[in-house]
C-alpha cells in the first residue's frame, strides 16, 4: 500500500512540471504571435500609406500607439488626415480631404486576419464638386464601427461598416445635400474577384438649401436607400481605384435597389458595363403612383415639352402591377440615357 502511494505521488510531481512547461510554451507562442501581428500591422499601415502617397495622396497623423499585449493587438491613430490628389475630372477618388479625431483598430492575437475598426469623435470633410462647388463640413458625432477579414495573401474577404446617427454642419462653401441621417450600413463579401455589396441608409434629412425645385418635387426627407449589387474586377477596384476599373470594361449588376423619397417610391434593378469609359446597359425602375411624380417633373420643366405627351402615353400604357407599381425600362447606350424612346440625359 505504501509503495503504491509513493509511485502515485512521484507521477504527480513529474506531471506538474510538464503542465507548467506546457502553459509556459503556450504563453510564449501567444507572445510571439502578438509580436508578429504587431509587426505585420505596423508594416501593413506603412505599406498602405506609402502606396497612397505613390498615388499622390497625402497622409498625416499624430503617431501610432499599439497595446493590448499579449492577448490582443490594439492600435490607435489620432488626428488622421488623408488628402486626395486634385484633378479637373469629376473622379470621386480625387478632390477631397478628410480629417478625423481618433481611429482605432483591434484584433485578438489568435485571429490576426480579422480586424475591428472604430472611429469616435468628429470628422471634417472637404470636397469639390464637378461644377466647381466646394463643400466643407463637420460630421458630428462620427461614430463608425466596422469589421474586415482578409485572406492569407492580404486580400479583402469581407467587410462590414455601420455609421450611427450624425449631423453634417456646413462650414465653408455650398452646404452638403445631407444635413443629418439616422444610420448607414454596408456589407461587402468578396468571392472569385466579385464584390457582393449590401448597403442601406435610413431617414436622411436634406439641407434647407437644396434647390426649391427638388424640395417641391420630393421634399427634404429621404426615408430609405437600399442597394444589393455585384461588382466584378473587385481586386482592380480595391487596389487601383475607379479609373482603371472603368477602363477595364468592368461590370456592376444589381437585382435590387430601392429609394423612398417623397413622391418617389422606387424599386428596381440594373446591369451596367463600362465601354470606352461610358456606362452601357439597362435599368428597370418600378414606380408606385408614377402619374403624380411625372406631373411634378413636367410642371418643373424637367421633361422637354416635345416629349411631354409621349412621356404621359408611355406611363399610361404600362400595366399596373398587383403592388400598384408600373415598370419603366431605361437604356444607356452611346452616352445617351433613354426612358423608352425619350432621351433624358446625355453624358
Amino acid at each position: 500500500m505504501g509503495k503504491g502511494k509513493t509511485k502515485s505521488a512521484v507521477r504527480k510531481r513529474v506531471a506538474f512540471p510538464r503542465v507548467v512547461i506546457f502553459c509556459l510554451l503556450i504563453l510564449v507562442l501567444i507572445m510571439g504571435a502578438w509580436i508578429f501581428v504587431r509587426g505585420a500591422l505596423v508594416s501593413g499601415l506603412i505599406s498602405s500609406i506609402t502606396n497612397l502617397e505613390n498615388q499622390n495622396y497625402q497622409v498625416s497623423h499624430d503617431g501610432l500607439s499599439v497595446d493590448g499585449f499579449p492577448f490582443s493587438v490594439n492600435a490607435e491613430m489620432r488626428n488622421v488626415t488623408v488628402r486626395a490628389p486634385m484633378s479637373e475630372t469629376p473622379d470621386p477618388t480625387q478632390n477631397w480631404f478628410v480629417t478625423s479625431d481618433s481611429l482605432r483598430m483591434y484584433s485578438a492575437t489568435v485571429t490576426p486576419l480579422s480586424w475591428n475598426i472604430e472611429h469616435r469623435g468628429q470628422m471634417r470633410i472637404d470636397m469639390h464638386g464637378r461644377n466647381g462647388e466646394r463643400y466643407t463640413f463637420d460630421v458630428t458625432p462620427a461614430t463608425m464601427d466596422g469589421r474586415a477579414t482578409y485572406s492569407l495573401g492580404g486580400v479583402l474577404k469581407s467587410a462590414h461598416i455601420k455609421i450611427a446617427q450624425a449631423q453634417l454642419d456646413s462650414l465653408v462653401g455650398t452646404p452638403p445635400i445631407i444635413s443629418q441621417f439616422d444610420q448607414i450600413v454596408a456589407h461587402v463579401n468578396v468571392s472569385q474577384n466579385t464584390g457582393h455589396i449590401l448597403m442601406s441608409g435610413s431617414d436622411f434629412r436634406l439641407s434647407p438649401k437644396i434647390p426649391n425645385m427638388l424640395d417641391t418635387i420630393v421634399g427634404r426627407k429621404l426615408v430609405l436607400v437600399e442597394l444589393d449589387a455585384n461588382v466584378d474586377n473587385w481586386s482592380l477596384l480595391e487596389t487601383k481605384g475607379t479609373e482603371p476599373w472603368i477602363a477595364a470594361n468592368s461590370r456592376i449588376q444589381s437585382d435590387h435597389w430601392a429609394v423612398q423619397w417623397g413622391r418617389a417610391d422606387i424599386i428596381g434593378n440594373f446591369d451596367i458595363i463600362f465601354k470606352n469609359g461610358l456606362p452601357e446597359g439597362s435599368v428597370q425602375i418600378r414606380l408606385k403612383k408614377p402619374k403624380a411624380l411625372l406631373q411634378q417633373l413636367i410642371d418643373n420643366g424637367l421633361i422637354d415639352e416635345q416629349y411631354t405627351s409621349l412621356a404621359k402615353t408611355l406611363v399610361a400604357l404600362q400595366k399596373t402591377e398587383p403592388d400598384g407599381r408600373k415598370s419603366i425600362d431605361i437604356t444607356i447606350k452611346d452616352g445617351v440615357v433613354k426612358a423608352g424612346f425619350i432621351p433624358i440625359y446625355k453624358f
